[in-house]
């Protein structure tokens, strides 16, 4: 391999380097920078969108549960198959890592084309389903049509990105998600405004930036420029044997990891269409702070992602004490940077809203739902390193559970009942009041899984000071 590319290219990281806060950093920064990036996108893309009107941002709102849901099986595929790669490269089994990435980008690319076909075929009827009103649902065919043309390139590339941060390669991710948003940003203007293509623009101008992307994970793979290698070679044998060991683990893992997002996109789905009778620019309004709410959540579900490798290197490595020194440092990490973002966001609430609408009625509604929903945010980070734990030792139904509570089985009751008591107002507070139910569950459950470690840690410090 030329050093030049391999330069280029970046290169794994050593996942069992002794110097763990440094690794933690050096894994997680690039993966928040991607996801920064990512937030940074889907906010770039409301400002553009809230030029062309409510409406117009109304009709993306609309279609984000859509989004949601077909990331998800990206998102599932990909979660299980990292915890796996990163626990069978810290078992020393390189070879098995690339069976097992093999077999899942195999599965990701037959269920793209499956559910692409399937949102094509009942692509309307999905609109009135998400309770798209009459006013944007042009825009939101236009916007959902070409969505569904990309989702084999979505799936696949979600994967790719799992893959990479798995074998430690959180850098190569990074600059990947950096061109997806240049090129985006750069094609939002011309495919918007110069080409008058309004709202279906914005998402044609994600497919092509998708598209080069794809091309360069395919250099990436192809190339053999990580540890984990993607060849068809490696899946030949008994497909009991390939599904016992390695998609059977991957789909235990990924599967509640999915259903977690397709609650959570049911749930954005009910709150669009509790938001429709209030008018187009509550659904706006409502669009905009969630959105802006994702601005803080991608930077710490990045750095935990990132920093998730080397949990599930040291948990297949048996060394529970490095498990519960990562975890510390990430808690404070995660925590300081949530609680900096929620006090931004709530403190300077109009001025932020401002920038995504000119609308006077949606910015009412977009402040005060941008406060409600920072009120517990400093709580998330012990929520997201409570469920990379959990997934990178393979208890996917706990981490599923916890996953679930601010956007599921906690949000869609008080979605239903406060706002039949305070009308738009319990609406908004509906996402607050779940999320701190959530997080205070979440640190108590952490509480617990610490002092498991640290008891699992104790007898292993015994024995190497016996042997010493």
């Amino acid at each position: 391999m030329r050093p030049r590319m391999r330069l280029f290219l970046s290169a794994p990281l050593d996942l069992g380097a002794p110097d763990l806060r440094r690794l933690i950093v050096r894994l997680a920064l690039p993966a928040v920078a991607g996801l920064s990036i990512n937030a940074l996108h889907h906010l770039a893309n409301a400002a553009f969108l809230g030029m062309l009107g409510a409406e117009a941002v109304a009709a993306v709102s609309f279609v984000f549960p859509l989004a949601i849901l077909l990331a998800a099986l990206g998102e599932g595929i990909g979660v299980g198959t990292a915890a796996l790669v990163s626990r069978l490269l810290g078992a020393g089994r390189e070879e098995a890592a690339g069976r097992a990435a093999t077999a899942a980008m195999v599965v990701a690319l037959v269920t793209g084309l499956g559910a692409g076909g399937l949102v094509l075929l009942f692509l309307d009827p999905i609109l009135h389903a998400f309770g798209t009103t009459p006013g944007a649902f042009g825009a939101a065919r236009a916007y959902a049509l070409i969505l569904a043309l990309g989702t084999v390139l979505t799936l696949t590339q979600i994967l790719a990105d799992f893959i990479a941060i798995a074998e430690g390669n959180t850098r190569f991710s990074m600059w990947t998600l950096v061109g997806c948003f240049a090129v985006n940003i750069a094609l939002d203007p011309l495919f918007i405004f110069v080409f008058g293509w309004g709202v279906p623009g914005a998402a044609a101008a994600t497919l092509v930036a998708q598209l080069l992307v794809m091309a360069v994970w395919a250099v990436y793979f192809a190339g053999g420029y990580g540890r984990v290698r993607l060849r068809l070679g490696l899946l030949r044998g008994r497909l009991g044997a390939l599904w016992r060991e390695m998609l059977r683990p991957v789909l235990a893992v990924g599967a509640p990891a999915g259903l977690a997002s397709v609650v959570s996109a049911a749930a954005f789905t009910l709150v669009y269409r509790t938001a429709g009778p209030y008018g187009e620019a509550s659904v706006a309004g409502l669009g905009i702070a969630l959105r802006l709410l994702a601005a803080g959540v991608l930077p710490v579900a990045g750095f935990c992602i990132g920093a998730q490798a080397v949990l599930g290197y040291a948990l297949g490595d048996g060394d529970t004490a490095r498990v519960r020194a990562a975890l510390g440092f990430m808690l404070r990490v995660t925590g300081v940077f949530a609680l900096v973002h929620a006090v931004v966001m709530i403190t300077f609430a109009d001025a932020v809203v401002s920038v995504f609408s000119a609308d006077a009625a949606v910015r009412a509604v977009a402040a005060r739902a941008l406060v409600a929903v920072h009120l517990f945010f400093a709580l998330f980070g012990l929520q997201m390193v409570l469920v990379v734990l959990l997934r990178a030792s393979g208890r996917a139904r706990l981490a599923a559970l916890v996953t679930l509570a601010p956007q599921g089985y906690l949000l869609v009751p008080l979605v239903l009942v406060l706002p039949r008591v305070w009308g738009l107002d319990g609406l908004i507070a509906a996402p607050a009041v779940a999320a701190g139910f959530a997080g205070f569950a979440a640190a108590v459950l952490l509480a617990r899984e610490m002092r498991a470690l640290g008891r699992a840690a104790r007898p292993a410090l015994s024995a190497f000071a016996a042997a010493r």
